[in-house]
């Protein structure tokens, strides 16, 4: 194996590209999924078209913790470094945005439900105890676990043998992507726990471990074949399955089904490699440039979904009928508009000194 300090100080500074486009994938599907399950007939054009922009968007997250792996299980710092430095990062805008979210929630009793009793705000209240009080919120719960382990990781991981990772790595594809396969279709039930591979540790030791190698353009193109057709057949997966519950299905779109892991993985070592071949030729004002948007995704993750409800909201008599039309052109345009929108609003918090703590 290559050097990874040598790997991680030179490559990621790149890593502000990966991270726009998975922001963009993850918005995009935010604006499709919702009109998958509007959408009754399953075999029309427009569901079809909505379940290529979702399938597409499904790789996001995974990304998302790929990166992070891979830039945060090589470095050294004391646990209380890391933790002051982490979790005031995660935590204080969690709190933030659960407050912001909660009140939204509050506002939707109110306005269209025809307000708000003490059992509605106490169940709304008690909320962020047991998960997330919106849906998008869930990833911040699911990286404090992770970096609440990382510290601890970053002592085992790095020194870990090939086979050692591959052996940590089999386990986990085995409990969190075989497994749940074969129970959705067996009464057949494991009666074995296997503590260590959580859900989402998989991808973010992934992230670390494909650091490791340079790949090579007959590498990448193997991995475009794989990225296309683990895509394609996510698609022909989704809407069999759905067809044949006659109703929109969601077992194959998790992230740890086999097609949407194999499509997640594939994406990261495509975007990982084009972002560094793009890397290598910016000037300082690009790199500028990139790290401006870089150091907006988190934010973007945090305000999108109040921005493609309000531009629902706001434009919902020409929107529908619009993407109803054409989605295939309107669900990236509307895409664009809410990442921009977002962009600029966080930009507005980052300048606000009382804000820019929170995104």
């Amino acid at each position: 194996m290559t050097n990874p300090s040598l790997l991680i100080q030179n490559r990621a500074v790149h890593f502000d590209l990966v991270r726009f486009v998975a922001t963009f994938a993850v918005v995009q599907l935010h604006v499709a999924t919702p009109w998958l399950w509007r959408e009754l007939d399953l075999n029309s054009p427009f569901w079809i078209t909505c379940l290529f922009f979702d399938v597409f968007g499904r790789a996001g997250v995974p990304v998302f913790l790929m990166i992070s792996g891979a830039l945060l299980l090589n470095k050294e710092e004391s646990y209380p470094s890391f933790f002051k430095k982490r979790f005031v990062r995660v935590l204080v805008p969690l709190i933030f945005w659960t407050i912001v979210y909660e009140i939204k929630i509050l506002a939707n009793h109110h306005y269209l439900q025809g307000g708000v009793n003490w059992d509605t705000m106490y169940s709304i209240l008690k909320n962020p105890i047991s998960g997330p009080v919106y849906d998008h919120l869930w990833f911040l719960y699911m990286i404090v676990g992770m970096y609440l382990i990382t510290p601890f990781l970053r002592r085992i991981i790095p020194v870990l043998t090939k086979t050692d990772l591959y052996y940590l790595l089999g386990l986990w594809i085995f409990s969190n992507v075989i497994l749940p396969l074969v129970y959705n279709y067996s009464s057949f039930k494991l009666g074995l726990n296997i503590p260590v591979v959580t859900a989402y540790l998989g991808f973010y030791v992934l992230g670390f471990y494909l650091m490791q190698y340079k790949f090579n353009p007959r590498q990448i193109k193997i991995t475009w074949f794989i990225f296309v057709a683990s895509y394609l057949l996510n698609i022909f997966i989704v809407w069999l399955d759905s067809n044949m519950r006659d109703q929109v299905e969601p077992f194959y779109l998790s992230h740890h089904r086999p097609g949407i892991f194999i499509q997640s993985i594939s994406a990261f070592i495509l975007l990982e490699y084009y972002a560094m071949k793009a890397f290598t030729r910016y000037s300082e004002k690009k790199f500028k440039r990139l790290a401006f948007l870089g150091s907006l995704t988190f934010g973007v993750y945090l305000v999108h979904p109040l921005i493609i409800e309000l531009f629902e909201g706001l434009l919902m008599y020409y929107y529908a009928p619009a993407i109803r039309f054409a989605p295939i052109i309107v669900i990236p345009v509307a895409a664009v508009v809410v990442i921009s929108v977002s962009m600029l609003v966080v930009y507005i918090m980052q300048k606000t000194p009382i804000l820019k703590k929170f995104v």
